[in-house]
Formats: structure tokens, C-alpha cells, sequence
């Protein structure tokens, strides 16, 4: 099973840090190639480890509210 949130959540991260990283350089000046080179590299180690913990963040809330296995929770009354 592919865990889609996971894939989400890293391609959006990354590709925003890696934006980022690109319109800082292009503002600072930094027209050559090696402004996009880097702005992949910092996408990823930034942007892989923050998609990661935002995920652990919004797991187990999910979990609680959908129940093991998609299954929704017994009542407790």
C-alpha cells in the first residue's frame, strides 16, 4: 500500500522549500544553474524531514477519529 499523505505531504513540502530557495536566489542575484542545483538539495533535506513530522503530528489525530483500520470506534456509553 502506497501511504498517500506521506507522498502529499513530502512533494509539497519540498517543492515550497525548494520555491523559496529559488526566489531568495534570483533575488540575491544568482542567475546561473547552480542556484537550482541547490535549491533541490536544501528542498529535500529541509523539506523530507519537516513532510515527515507533519505527518506524525496528523496521524494519530486521524486514527483516533477514523479507528483502527478505518473501522470507526465502539461507542462508550
Amino acid at each position: 500500500m502506497v501511504p498517500h499523505l506521506r507522498l502529499w505531504l513530502i512533494a509539497l513540502w519540498a517543492s515550497s522549500v525548494a520555491g523559496a530557495v529559488v526566489i531568495a536566489g534570483l533575488v540575491l542575484g544568482h542567475y546561473e544553474w547552480a542556484t537550482f542545483l541547490w535549491a533541490a538539495a536544501i528542498g529535500l533535506a529541509v523539506g523530507l524531514p519537516a513532510a515527515l513530522l507533519n505527518w506524525a503530528y496528523l496521524r494519530p489525530r486521524r486514527a483516533r477519529e477514523v479507528g483502527l483500520l478505518g473501522q470507526a470506534p465502539p461507542d462508550r456509553g
